[in-house]
């Protein structure tokens, strides 16, 4: 067999894999022929993901130029925002696999830990036609572990005390997995529960919230992580996977009313199961690649009546809830190399149906009253064409179409409600020019859509919406130039970019209840009215030396509405800055650092008005010791200077912790 040297998707296909330790089978590129780099994707490891103390997910990824962490603490989860556009216009692949909640796309990505995780891919404005529909604002795929060995593994063990050294949180996490001559097998184990945290001591007590330790901040999450793979010929694997995820939470009290309504909430459960199968064929000059999927999401929600948080009554605003909700899918994609062309052919399948049960208050017997039903088709052809030695088009299109299927709920007015389609073609090109071995300039624009959720369509939100099921896509145009530049141990990039999005949603008043500040009685809208800019510089700075490195990232980001309406979007930085250092002391001891910044995010208060966020900055440092090669201890401090902040003004962040963290490798 002739070799082929490509890159992206392909190489990982074609050519033998530079990153053992990754689940290649669950890893989608924009293809490129021109070198064996990632032409767009930037990607967080294992070993930054831990550097970094990064638990979750979205602390991972908060650490990327042009990614922000968002803390809800309205709903008690944690979300991300690429470029300014928010986690239901974003695409959330787990090795390939799409894993949103099919009624509203919305995701906890605070549930998800990080110790089973070798590296995550992100996409911003260029991204592969393979991963389907819904990629507006980027695309974030989470790749698994693949052992490279007869045996290895970890054990880890991480705990956090407060400020006072009480018992916090403890994350346990087992990895092991099995590499033999036809099979592999990859088992990853976690558990994590957060008695509490404590706020910072600059915090100033309310009626719903003292000082010291944050009531209600309890959670629990455990998830196994089972994959096995069979080798049928030298080019030809099959990977079986299954995740199996259970949490709890709790809803803290809001601290200021002005901007969150008091509302008595948690969670009893919040599960999530994914089964998947991989394969993948390759050929002398070809591929084809193929996986199907389950995936089954469970949650519960209680609204209490008061404090207490064990009784109900009468009124709307009590109630227990449960979703089932469940998507099942497939993708196919092929790509062959044909003269200086790298094509690449691809079909997604996805159904997501929706259930919603009201539980009664008195003997928890459950009433079906919503149903909803979607079928999402998406079609994509990409090409990689090799002009010369050093300079690369790219282009790419798909066509997108999401079908209601079914629509139910137990208010008789949506009898014969509408069905509506959303269809949609995005076209993509870009050139890449590697002008020598260490510099790379890039220039792309990319048409991309958020087809609207259920939830958009359809959801009453308990009394306060009105449903427009003819709510029709969001479009977004993204423009981006970059520059990237190695420089010894110096590694820069800088990239500007705009993103133009038309008929974006917004929520609209159609009657007001005549009360300042009392939106109660208020009835909304969701309709296409928009249109808002979004534009932005990332620059990116890393240097790494024998025994020094160091680096960072800061985001300007302008969301500009340009619309004849006041709406703001909200949650999102106007500037934020992340950097951190580490120093290698001995061959066994090294001290690191890390400082965050952010600055000017709006927030919506109750009276509809909008403010900004306050500047905050926090500081983090630990001592990294490495007695043995397959054994470290880490001893650390997060918010060293207890700085009182929040994401949410009504939800404050915790205030200093310190932690332990064991690791040993076998």
């Amino acid at each position: 067999m002739k070799k082929i040297v490509l890159s992206g998707v392909v190489a990982a296909v074609l050519v033998p894999s530079l990153y053992a330790e990754v689940f290649e089978l669950g890893k989608i590129n924009v293809a490129s022929k021109l070198n064996e780099e990632r032409v767009f994707e930037e990607t967080t490891t294992e070993e930054t993901i831990q550097r970094d103390n990064a638990v979750t997910v979205s602390e991972a990824l908060d650490n990327l130029s042009g990614v922000t962490q968002e803390i809800q603490g309205g709903r008690a989860e944690s979300t991300l925002y690429i470029r300014g556009f928010d986690a239901r216009r974003i695409g959330f692949f787990i090795d390939s696999v799409p894993v949103y909640v099919p009624y509203d796309g919305n995701f906890d990505y605070g549930r998800f830990l990080t110790t089973d995780i070798a590296e995550i891919d992100v996409s911003k404005g260029y991204s592969s036609v393979a991963y389907g529909a819904n990629t507006m604002g980027g695309v974030i795929n989470v790749i698994s572990k693949k052992p490279t060995k007869a045996l290895e593994g970890s054990v880890r063990s991480h705990v956090v005390f407060d400020s006072d050294v009480g018992f916090a949180k403890q994350v346990s996490a087992l990895n092991v997995g099995t590499l033999q001559e036809n099979y592999y097998i990859q088992l990853g184990a976690n558990y994590a529960n957060q008695d509490h945290f404590r706020l910072s001591d600059d915090f100033e007590p309310t009626a719903y919230q003292p000082s010291g330790d944050r009531l209600r901040s309890e959670t629990k999450d455990q998830k196994v992580n089972l994959k096995a793979g069979y080798f049928i010929d030298a080019n030809t694997e099959l990977a079986l996977g299954y995740i199996n995820q259970k949490g709890e939470k709790q809803q803290p009290p809001a601290t200021d009313t002005t901007f969150s309504k008091e509302k008595y909430w948690d969670w009893p459960y919040w599960d999530k199961e994914t089964v998947y199968l991989n394969g993948q064929k390759t050929f002398d000059h070809s591929y084809l690649k193929a996986v199907l999927y389950y995936d089954r999401f469970k949650n519960s929600l209680y609204s209490y009546a008061d404090d207490t948080y064990s009784t109900f009554n009468s009124k709307g605003f009590t109630f227990k809830s449960k979703y089932d909700d469940y998507s099942y899918g497939a993708r196919l994609s092929y790509g062959t190399e044909i003269g200086k062309h790298l094509l690449t052919l691809s079909a997604n399948y996805k159904t997501d149906v929706h259930r919603g049960y009201d539980i009664d208050k008195t003997d928890s017997t459950t009433t079906m009253i919503e149903k909803y039903e979607d079928r999402t088709l998406s079609f994509g052809v990409e090409d990689a064409y090799r002009l010369s030695d050093q300079l690369e088009l790219l282009g790419g299109i798909s066509y997108d179409r999401k079908e209601g299927e079914y629509a139910y709920d137990e208010d008789s007015a949506t009898a014969g409600i509408p069905l509506g389609t959303q269809d949609t073609c995005n076209p993509q090109i870009a050139l890449v020019y590697k002008a020598d071995a260490s510099s790379i300039y890039r220039a792309s624009i990319a048409r991309k859509t958020y087809l609207t959720s259920m939830k958009d369509r359809y959801s009453r939100r308990l009394g306060s919406a009105e449903p427009n099921p003819d709510l029709e896509s969001e479009k977004s145009t993204h423009f981006e130039l970059s520059y990237d530049k190695k420089i010894d141990n110096t590694q820069i990039g800088i990239t500007g970019f705009i993103a133009r999005v038309d008929d974006a949603i917004q929520n609209v008043l159609l009657s007001d209840s005549g009360t300042p500040g009392d939106t109660k009685d208020d009835l909304f809208q969701n309709q296409n009215i928009g249109e808002f800019e979004h534009r932005g510089i990332e620059l990116d700075l890393n240097y790494q030396g024998e025994s020094f490195q160091a680096g960072g990232n800061y985001t300007y980001l302008s969301l500009v509405n340009k619309s004849d309406n006041d709406a703001k979007l909200t949650d999102v930085p106007k500037h934020q800055l992340f950097a951190y250092v580490q120093k290698d002391l001995t061959p066994n001891l090294s001290l690191y650092g890390n400082v965050k910044m952010r600055k000017g995010a709006y927030e919506q208060k109750m009276d509809r008005t909008y403010v900004i966020n306050p500047t905050f900055t926090t500081l983090d440092a630990k001592v990294v010791y490495t007695p043995w090669e397959d054994l470290t201890a880490e001893f650390g401090i997060k918010n060293i200077t207890d700085k009182y902040y929040a994401y949410d003004s009504a939800f404050p962040m915790p205030g200093r912790e310190f932690f332990v963290t064991m690791e040993y490798k076998f």
